[in-house]
């Protein structure tokens, strides 16, 4: 495995077009392996954006209420493919269609040139494809621009070993790393995020329970709430944006937390009123 990782450090210092021949049996081998150095590049960079997150600058990423089917097919499916058309596939000269059709106009100068050229090209594909993951959050500040290099590292280096993948191994292998990563990564969101606990506590006043869930079903969605007043008698809640929860409780004090999708569940039988719930939430939820 050090081997490989080298040999991959050293093709993307001095990268060329040649590609490896070689059973498909060692293929799945070299992916996998490729696969482990990006999920553990992807958890470096991740706990990177969470210091950067808490004590830098707050990242804001828009929440999606597709279904979470529509959102396998999308992440898994059609995203990779589209993906690896654009930024791998052009990587061979032979399948670079514009490069030979610029080649032609210049008399075949392109093509001679061509492996002179292929460093910055790869280059240049790596990092536009990093760049183009920016709009993943909602961020314009300066400090987001000047940190977007860790931001989207995993997506750079992801680059990189997509096409090493797709030079030596073939393109077909490039779309199964790809999209082998995004099944991973979708499902490591749904298991730290889906049906996890963020606000709870019970006693003879109230009970409290807020849920996080890492997809929704919009067609499932309903707000219920039972309110005198001041009072609040029961808050139902499924599938609904915190803030959406927050804001119309008119909880001004609670102003610094990350939106998520959330399942709620209040119930007192006295009542209890918006500040104490208030006093609760921004103890529990601005802490989280």
């Amino acid at each position: 495995m050090r081997e490989l990782y080298s040999e991959i450090y050293n093709w993307i210092k001095h990268p060329d077009e040649d590609n490896l021949n070689l059973q498909s049996r060692e293929k799945v081998k070299i992916v996998s392996q490729i696969l482990l150095l990006e999920i553990f590049l992807g958890l470096l960079f991740l706990g990177l954006m969470y210091i950067i997150d808490s004590h830098v600058l707050k990242l804001d990423t828009p929440l999606d209420d597709s279904h979470p089917i529509l959102i396998f097919f999308l992440v898994v499916l059609i995203a990779p493919v589209i993906e690896e058309f654009i930024f791998r596939f052009p990587l061979k000269y032979r399948r670079n269609y514009l490069a030979r059709f610029i080649s032609f106009l210049s008399k075949g100068w392109l093509k001679k040139r061509w492996s002179s050229f292929f460093k910055y090209v790869l280059y240049l594909s790596a990092i536009v494809f990093g760049l183009i993951h920016l709009p993943n959050f909602n961020n314009s500040e300066t400090l987001f621009f000047i940190f977007s290099p860790v931001i989207i590292g995993s997506q750079l280096i992801g680059g990189f070993l997509l096409s090493y993948t797709r030079i030596k191994l073939g393109f077909v292998w490039s779309i199964l790393q790809h999209s082998a990563f995004n099944l991973i990564l979708l499902g490591m969101g749904i298991f730290f995020s889906h049906n996890h606990i963020i606000a709870e506590e019970s006693n003879e006043d109230f009970s409290i329970k807020i849920i996080e869930q890492a997809y929704v079903d919009k067609h499932n969605s309903y707000y219920k709430t039972k309110i005198n007043r001041d009072t609040i008698f029961s808050i139902k809640a499924n599938d609904i944006r915190l803030s959406t929860f927050i804001d119309s409780l008119n909880l001004k004090e609670i102003q610094h937390f990350e939106d998520k999708w959330i399942d709620v569940k209040i119930n007192s039988i006295n009542g209890m009123t918006r500040r104490e719930l208030e006093r609760f939430l921004k103890r529990m939820i601005q802490s989280e």
